[in-house]
């Protein structure tokens, strides 16, 4: 086999960077699944976006606010925007799903996050849907909502179906996340549009946590074991830094489309690391499920072929 040139390298690394976020994702959702049996979900999002966001994201702002060219109001209020509504947004909303839903179901339901880009992106950007993108959201949308209902349509169970629910809104706010800062990554860096929109999401995050009574349980934080600081570390530093650093590179030098199918893999990782660390079993509806999502999912992310004129 030949060795791969500096052309083909530089190419590849955005792929492997991907597919090393899709895996450090997956297990989030099981590293979450178990530090939730003994932290509130509000507290959780608190302390590991402050964990991530405090040290690593703010000086990398204040350095680029220093150093780099100032960025124009525009860019301001996009920054705010894609942080209050994709970063903050999203995981707040994620975490409290994944205490109300098995990490298989809350894995498998995140892969309405391709069609859900495709449909903001038709509806906000006039991007061209097309019949078989429309098909693929339809059944990836069903297969979705069955899994949703746990296979009792007429009567789910409401906490399974109240957290599947939130799982599609969190994918909604990172689908808008996505879509809305690739123009900022063709002019700006990505560690600056990373670190700006989550310093964003940290000032919004700390009065909404109030809200919904993180505050009140913050002195628990002192009697948490080092396992429960472990497994928050590692949600902070790898989940929300190193992942989404490695995201927002990727994201610059692929096309939207391409970056989010690689969640393909994710309920594969998500179903084998619950199976191993919370003895989830997939049962023959998961399997069903999570094989009509990721075929409307193909649909959705197949190449198109040219038009003719």
């Amino acid at each position: 086999m030949r060795p791969l040139t500096g052309d083909e390298r530089r190419r590849l690394i955005p792929h492997v960077m991907l597919f090393v976020v899709v895996l450090i994702w997956s297990s989030n959702t099981v590293v979450s699944k178990i530090i939730l049996r003994d932290v509130s979900p509000s507290l959780l999002a608190l302390v590991r976006m402050s964990l991530a966001i405090l040290p690593f994201h703010l000086p990398i702002l204040l350095l680029f606010m220093r150093k780099g060219p100032p960025l124009e109001r525009g860019e301001w209020l996009r920054l705010a925007s894609i942080g209050v509504i994709g970063a903050a947004t999203s995981a707040t909303i994620y975490t409290f799903a994944v205490s109300m839903t098995p990490a298989t179901y809350a894995g498998l339901m995140q892969m309405t996050g391709p069609p859900l880009t495709a449909l903001l992106a038709w509806i906000a950007l006039g991007e061209r849907l097309g019949r078989e993108r429309a098909l693929g959201t339809a059944i990836a949308f069903a297969g979705a909502g069955v899994l949703a209902t746990n296979g009792q349509l007429a009567e789910p169970d409401p906490l399974i179906l109240a957290g599947s629910g939130l799982v599609v809104l969190s994918q909604i706010a990172w689908a808008y996340y996505t879509l809305a800062a690739k123009p900022l990554l063709a002019r700006r860096p990505p560690l600056l549009v990373l670190a700006g929109s989550h310093v964003f999401a940290l000032a919004a995050l700390w009065p909404a946590s109030g809200l919904l009574g993180a505050w009140s349980l913050l002195p628990t934080v002192a009697d948490w074991s080092w396992s429960l600081w472990l497994g928050v570390a590692y949600l902070a530093f790898g989940t929300t830094a190193l992942s989404q650093a490695m995201y927002v590179y990727a994201l610059r030098e692929v096309s939207a489309s391409q970056a989010i199918s690689y969640t393909y893999l994710q309920p594969v990782m998500t179903v084998l690391l619950a199976a191993l660390a919370l003895d989830e079993q997939p049962t023959a509806l998961t399997f069903v499920c999570g094989g009509t999502i990721l075929c409307g999912l193909w649909l959705v992310n197949r190449p198109r072929r040219p038009r003719r004129a």
